[in-house]
């Protein structure tokens, strides 16, 4: 699927599962190395990039056959979005899980593409907004969103057993 973004994306299969774990692994490795302790080695694994595939929410993007980056793309918010005061009052919102660009391939502009294709994926499928998370001191992840036109939203959450917040960002689907 590439809905005109400049980036082709595919369902990813349950062959590429060990692919995902590593690449996961790997980012992990990356961001430890800067002091960004956004994910750690219990999340994300290989159960939920499982579940991701059984549920058609995961897709990937190749370069010379190798993945260079991965999303999650479905309706799941997780609970802690409740009391979240969102921007954009979306009735069906899509929500961006497990946006990781391989370290051989940061830095290049693919995490931007691959939003691209979430916003194009979202219209395409029905979707009014989009809603994420990111960890508050991955400085690269939120410059991202926020040159994208993402709007961060007021409140914050706590994941994976993390003392430091995660913002949450809304755009609007028009």
């Amino acid at each position: 699927m590439e809905y005109g973004t400049g980036i082709s994306m595919q369902s990813a299969r349950p062959a590429d599962v060990t692919e995902l774990a590593e690449l996961f692994r790997l980012a992990t490795d990356e961001m430890l190395s800067r002091n960004v302790k956004q994910w750690n080695y219990t999340y994300p694994l290989a159960v939920h990039i499982e579940k991701d595939i059984a549920k058609g929410s995961c897709f990937v993007h190749r370069i010379d056959g190798k993945i260079a980056g991965t999303v999650c793309l479905d309706g799941n918010q997780d609970p802690q979005y409740q009391k979240i005061h969102w921007h954009f009052a979306a009735v069906r919102p899509l929500v961006i899980h497990r946006l990781c660009v391989h370290p051989q391939f940061q830095g290049k502009g693919l995490g931007k593409k691959i939003c691209l294709f979430a916003e194009e994926f979202a219209r395409q499928h029905g979707y009014d907004g989009i809603r994420l998370d990111a960890y508050s001191l991955n400085e690269a992840s939120n410059l991202l969103y926020l040159n994208l036109g993402y709007r961060r939203a007021n409140g914050y959450c706590y994941f994976h057993g993390n003392a430091v917040p995660f913002w949450c960002y809304d755009y609007l689907i028009i």
